[in-house]
């Protein structure tokens, strides 16, 4: 299977007739009056970061703890106040996904394995191999972990050993964006979404399936025009599951059958956020979206990021944010969208005041400084990894 970046498929997508996604090049950093000082306390760096590749590696953050990984297979954890490093590994290994937090483990995915390291000291408690690459971040559930594969294959795991207890298979396109989600346990259920543009649900006990929807109905000519990658991590809330499709649909579907409740038609790869009565989508030409939970309803769109391929939001307090193509956090009043405040991940040996704003929106521009993943949020402070292995903690204050 072929795993292409997003905008990589957005530049192909240019040249076929009827595209819905054409090449935009990116929006200038307009100037604004802050209303939020944000400060950035410590910086750490985290040896490669992604090397080279599209990789949602971390950050992850569990009690106290902030975690970040590096392409090359090294994970460490660190104090998430001072930053003091806690533990390193070096798995030896290439990595493409975690670290997920897991109780008493930490998760993650390589080129061809799934491996366990203990949550207190990073030592490794298991690695197992699997069937292909896995992009989306295994995740646990009681005595199970499920993960999933680029090859459609989802797979239950003993959190103990790592011994394979039930494995079941999807059909996926040969052509297929470079990400993935992570399953979300709902009850007793796995739900996962797949590059086929389906959702579907499987029994944790089994891996029986219990219910499976199309939200994305691949369409067009080519390969290119009909990637219908579930790329964006799904979310709970309220009892209703939400779920982001490329080239398709943000919709709210019933987790005990796949019903769906509302769908509105915006592209996203990179994913959702719920929080209150609200939906936050990073669409693929850069928008941000807020919907209303109840039936998808606009509430605004901010488009002034247009073409700076974002992250998926999250929600800190009264802001939305999300991170960009060139290392840059954007937080976003939840009310209406406005810009609140705009900082620069930086490592630690480059922490310095960043201008407001590029007169070229290229200028300056290096992708290694790319905020793929999203950013999260701990002990009151934003936590945030580029692509280069770039890992900074943020301190948000009025002015």
């Amino acid at each position: 299977m072929k795993r292409v970046a997003p905008w990589l498929v957005l530049l192909a997508l240019a040249g076929c007739a009827g595209s819905p996604s054409p090449v935009i090049p990116p929006a200038p950093l307009a100037d604004f009056e802050p209303a939020l000082r944000v400060e950035q306390p410590w910086a750490r760096s985290i040896a490669a970061g992604a090397d080279g590749h599209f990789l949602q590696l971390g950050p992850a953050y569990d009690n106290g703890l902030v975690l970040a990984a590096s392409r090359r297979g090294l994970v460490s954890a660190h104090d998430a106040r001072s930053g003091l490093r806690r533990w390193q590994a070096d798995l030896g290994a290439p990595l493409s996904s975690g670290p997920r937090p897991a109780g008493d483990l930490v998760l993650l995915g390589g080129r061809a394995e799934i491996i366990a390291l203990q949550r207190g000291d990073g030592a490794v408690r298991w690695r197992v191999p699997v069937s292909s690459e896995s992009l989306g971040d295994p995740v646990r559930a009681g005595d199970i972990v499920v993960a999933r594969t680029i090859d459609g294959a989802v797979q239950g795991l003993s959190a103990q050993d790592g011994r394979q207890l039930w494995r079941v298979q999807q059909t996926v396109p040969l052509l297929s964006l470079r990400g993935q989600s992570a399953p979300l346990i709902v009850g007793d259920a796995a739900i996962v979404g797949f590059a086929n543009g389906r959702v579907a649900a499987y029994a944790l006990r089994d891996g029986t399936l219990v219910w499976e929807t199309t939200v994305v109905v691949p369409r067009g000519r080519t390969e290119l025009e009909r990637l219908a990658d579930i790329d964006g991590q799904l979310a709970l809330a309220n009892g209703v599951l939400f779920v982001a499709g490329y080239q398709g649909r943000v919709g709210a579907l019933a987790p005990a059958n796949g019903r769906p409740l509302w769908s509105r038609e915006i592209s996203s790869y990179q994913g959702l956020a719920v929080a209150g009565s609200e939906v936050f989508v990073s669409d693929a030409e850069g928008n941000v979206w807020a919907l209303a939970q109840h039936n998808g309803g606009t509430l605004w769109r901010q488009d002034a990021l247009r073409g700076r391929q974002l992250s998926a939001p999250v929600v800190h307090g009264d802001a939305v944010i999300v991170g960009d193509f060139d290392g840059y956090l954007h937080w976003l009043a939840r009310d209406d969208g406005r810009f609140l405040a705009r900082v620069r991940v930086q490592d630690r040996h480059e922490l310095f005041p960043v201008s407001q704003a590029y007169d070229d929106p290229l200028r300056g521009y290096r992708e290694e400084h790319h905020v793929i993943a999203a950013p999260v949020v701990g002990d009151s402070l934003v936590f945030a990894y580029d692509k280069r292995g770039a890992l900074g903690a943020f301190r948000v204050s009025t002015p």
